[in-house]
């Protein structure tokens, strides 16, 4: 099964946190900096008329945020899912059984100037200021899910470059509820408008 949009917002936000209360898939070794803190990545993005390849009836819009790991496994540089926050019936139920995300119920808004996430773990606020002028390539890498992250995501990224905005955070008591320790969130995210979203069922590895 294959998921192809227009993203009219993505937003993409590093943050370092204390890794020891994470529970990470034994395959995966986490990509640490030199004062031992892990990376996470926010992908924030919404998405509007998904379609299903060869199922033209369907057509959804819904935000999601997807808290992205930095992992090496199999001598690849990586993203581990650890959760996907979403809001939409239809979406989670896909997000869960076509792709194997940990989906997390959530009210879910993603706008090129800020990111608000609220649900029953906690609250997450992260206001975006005017972009830059400057273009900067978005980084790739292969995307694994899964406890053992035994399922690779057939994520499509067009490529197409960002733009730098000040991030300055509002809320959050969601972090430590996702990974076990709270984040220390970059002050610049990644700010892009119109990137084609393609992906797509999960292959196990």
């Amino acid at each position: 099964m294959r998921f192809v949009g227009t993203e009219r917002a993505t937003v993409e936000l590093d943050g370092y946190f204390d890794p020891r209360a994470l529970v990470l898939p034994r395959i995966a070794e986490l990509e640490l900096d030199d004062d031992g803190r892990a990376r996470v990545s926010l992908f924030a993005f919404h998405v509007d008329d998904l379609q299903i390849a060869g199922v033209p009836v369907f057509r959804a819009s819904y935000a999601e945020l997807l808290w992205r790991v930095a992992i090496r496994t199999a001598g690849r540089r990586g993203w581990w899912i650890a959760a996907c926050d979403l809001a939409s019936r239809s979406a989670r139920y896909l997000a869960e059984h076509e792709i194997h995300y940990p989906v997390r119920r959530a009210e879910l808004g993603v706008e090129v100037e800020a990111i608000r996430c609220i649900c029953s773990a906690g609250d997450l606020v992260i206001s975006l200021g005017q972009m830059a002028p400057e273009h900067v390539s978005a980084e790739r890498r292969g995307m694994f899910t899964g406890p053992r992250a035994e399922w690779e995501v057939p994520w499509a990224d067009d490529g197409s470059a960002g733009r730098p905005a000040p991030a300055r955070l509002e809320t959050d008591t969601l972090s430590a509820a996702t990974l076990g320790m709270s984040v220390t969130w970059a002050p610049v995210a990644l700010v892009r408008t119109g990137r084609l979203h393609g992906c797509g069922t999960s292959r196990p590895r």
